[in-house]
């Protein structure tokens, strides 16, 4: 880690500035760092929050190297809420010699959901079938030996980007259309549906063992997008499920070489009782995790995943589980975004810990096809889960989104 003449570094590079980056800028900003948001797109929700923004692609490490070069405040590199950067992070942790760097493969089992799958055939975890490649005749007979409905997808994308749910294998050509639009290397993998809940894990790794380890259980938008409206905790995970689940995030981390940093993963518990991992990413989830999770757990894993980049002591002070929710504001419909009604009186809501918007007045609002296209997040907590979803409609009801091309709110997932 690199030093200035008066003290040590305190500027962390975080890669990418999307919307689900914002609470890692303010929770840095408070614990004394500045931030730096590389981010080819000016207009990025969080380069308002950074103190300064480096307009390259999260792609382009060699570019970022040299806009960079000779700097010595730099103390490390972050990139929460996207797998996109995750090579660029591998790349300038070992260019700028900062600790942990994070291993090839770790990466390519994050940005390619075709290594993740073959990753947990070769570790022996639960999984289904599924096939990959790039379109055409070969890839269609693969994929018409499956079990459908089926989901195709991007290797490559993440916030639910370019998933398609194909329901029988003749629209297998059209599926793969649609979701070729949405991969930078033009490959795409069809997997078999999976009936049954989902969740999503956020762990903690430190010197090569995994010391924290939260789950949520997550909703999702009804068919064809399956895009989170929702994430509860703490989850209710079955017994012998939850220990299966330490087991084979443990193998993981040691068969991929990861040994400090956040992960993030997606998982399906099956009506059979097997606990499915979808995806992996060796890096912080975004959209109010970290939030809930501090509210939830006690574990602020912003400050843990600071201290794992720039080789400080991580620390987890726990408590006692405490039902908290991320409500994420949406759209189902496009426009012009006219106002905002009820931000002040949700904000008063109790329970509320949290309430972010990111689309302004006289903005675009897309549909809520993917994770992207949120207009903001909500996170809650309560001391029953009653409580709680009586707080999340109240939110629902007091917060209206008004469009200009309609005289009416639209509705909130």
């Amino acid at each position: 880690m690199t030093s200035s003449k008066n003290g040590p570094a305190r500027t962390l590079v975080i890669l990418g500035g999307a919307d689900g980056s914002v609470s890692t800028y303010e929770r840095a900003r408070e614990l004394g760092f500045r931030t730096l948001c590389v981010d080819v797109r000016p207009g990025a929700p969080a380069v308002a929050y950074a103190d300064e923004f480096l307009q390259v692609s999260v792609r382009a490490p060699e570019q970022i190297a040299a806009a960079l070069d000779g700097r010595d405040d730099l103390a490390g590199v972050l990139c929460p809420a996207s797998d996109v950067g995750l090579p660029a992070l591998a790349w300038l942790t070992r260019h700028w010699g900062m600790p942990d760097p994070l291993p090839v493969a770790a990466v390519e089992a994050s940005t390619d959901k075709a290594v993740f799958r073959a990753l947990c055939d070769h570790l022996g975890l639960p999984g289904y079938r599924s096939v990959s490649g790039r379109p055409g005749p070969e890839l269609v007979h693969a994929a018409q030996q499956l079990r459908f409905p089926a989901l195709v997808k991007p290797v490559d994308s993440s916030g639910s980007r370019g998933v398609v749910s194909c329901p029988g294998p003749g629209r297998l050509t059209s599926a793969f259309a649609e979701s070729l639009a949405f991969s930078p290397s033009g490959r795409l993998v069809v997997e078999e549906h999976l009936d049954g809940t989902h969740f999503t894990i956020e762990a903690l790794v430190v010197d090569g063992r995994v010391v924290f380890h939260a789950v949520t259980e997550r909703t999702l938008t009804p068919p064809p997008f399956f895009v989170t409206s929702s994430h509860l905790l703490p989850a209710a995970l079955p017994a012998d499920a939850e220990l299966r689940l330490i087991e084979a995030l443990d193998l993981i981390c040691t068969e991929l070489g990861y040994r400090s940093g956040p992960l993030t993963l997606d998982a399906v518990l099956g009506r059979d009782g097997q606990l499915y991992l979808v995806e992996m990413g060796a890096r912080m989830g975004g959209n109010g995790l970290a939030e809930a999770i501090a509210q939830c757990h006690g574990a602020d894993l912003i400050a843990a995943g600071i201290a794992t980049a720039t080789g400080g002591e991580v620390r987890l002070d726990l408590h006692e589980p405490k039902p908290t929710l991320v409500h994420v504001l949406a759209s189902d419909r496009g426009g012009h975004l006219s106002r905002v009604d009820g931000v002040e009186d949700v904000r008063a809501l109790p329970g509320l810990v949290g309430l972010h918007l990111f689309a302004d007045e006289g903005s675009f609002v897309r549909p809520y096809d993917q994770a992207g296209h949120k207009l903001g997040y909500a996170v809650l907590t309560a001391d029953s889960v009653p409580e709680l979803l009586a707080a999340e409609n109240a939110v629902r009801g007091t917060l209206k989104f008004l469009l200009h091309e309609q005289d009416m709110a639209v509705p909130l997932p």
